[in-house]
Formats: structure tokens, sequence, C-alpha cells
């Protein structure tokens, strides 16, 4: 499966269907002044959030599969001289580190396995911030299998052992159009 996903996200990097300068996913910048320092982007695919972050003085790691979108990523972060350390990896198989960031962020993907290992990636006070579809997003195309959507009130359940700083769901109408997501800003208890 892994295998299949790396070669579809190569194949829609390669034809440019995914273009960096896309802007970033508009709840990162309502809450970007929250995250400050080193920062995880998981699925960062071409950058377009983890470079906003970088313009903005944190150090970012970025994981995504693709080595085609981490390129894009890592010539933009190249050209405007700016910090941006690119990993590829499965997130599947790849284990995160422990209390190594001070903030996380995770949009528009979604692998349940992630979710603990997400909090304990921030450390004690570490600010995570999630935002991926949810039930109901088939009418609007992008994803069709449930697996990949969000239950109603999943994220605050999965998130229970982190202070929610917001939560909301629902439809959004934004640059990337119009989709049914879950976002929650939580942080890290000591």
């Amino acid at each position: 499966m892994a295998f299949d996903d790396r070669q579809r996200w190569e194949t829609r990097y390669a034809a440019g269907d995914c273009r960096p300068e896309r802007p970033p996913s508009d709840f990162l910048v309502a809450h970007a002044e929250r995250i400050r320092g080193r920062v995880l982007d998981l699925a960062a695919g071409n950058g377009r959030n983890a470079l906003f972050l970088a313009r903005r003085g944190n150090a970012v790691d970025a994981i995504d599969i693709s080595f085609t979108g981490l390129r894009t990523a890592r010539a933009t972060a190249d050209a405007e001289r700016i910090e941006l350390h690119v990993v590829q990896a499965d997130l599947e198989c790849f284990p995160l580190p422990v209390a190594r960031y001070d903030a996380a962020i995770n949009i528009r993907y979604l692998q349940r396995s992630l979710f603990e290992p997400l909090q304990k990636a921030v450390k004690p006070g570490g600010i995570v911030l999630f935002e991926t579809f949810l039930v109901g997003q088939q009418a609007f195309g992008h994803p069709r299998n449930p697996a990949f959507m969000l239950q109603h009130d999943e994220l605050p359940r999965a998130f229970a052992n982190c202070e929610i700083l917001f939560y909301s769901e629902g439809l959004v109408e934004n640059a990337d159009g119009r989709a049914y997501v879950a976002r929650l800003l939580a942080r890290r208890r000591p």
C-alpha cells in the first residue's frame, strides 16, 4: 500500500498538480502566533505549510512519502534561504521522536495510528494543530474512502490527554475549495 501511495503522490507532484505557491492552510495562518520554535509538519507534501512556518523563523522538519514533493519544498527553501529540514519517510513505519518539538502540525492527512505518537512528539506544553477531512467530505470529492475521514468528535476524544484550546468541525470554504473538516488546536499537558 505504501508503495502505491508513494507512486500516486510522485505522479501528482511531477505533473504539477500540487503547486507550493498555494497558500498555507487558513487554520494554520489563524493560529500561527502560537507556533514557535522547532516544528514538525507531518505529510508535508511540497511544503506549503512548512515553508509558511519556516518563513516565520521556525526550524521546521517536513516529513512526507514523496521525494518529488519534498524536493520542491527544499528548492524553495534554498532559493529563499530559509531553514527547512526535509525527511522522506513512510509515516506508517517511521517512528516519531519523543518530546523533540515545540509544535506539530497535521494538515489534511489522516493516519489514526499517529494520534498518540504525534502528541508525544511535542514537548510538554507544546502545541498540536490538526486539520483533516470529516465524514460528509465525499460530497465534495477527495477523499471518498471513509477510512480517510474522521467521525464526528473523533479528534477531541483522540487528544483527550491534551488541553483542547480550539475545536470545530463542519463545512469550510477557502483557497482549497469547499470541504468538511475537523480542526483542533491542543496543548500537551506537562
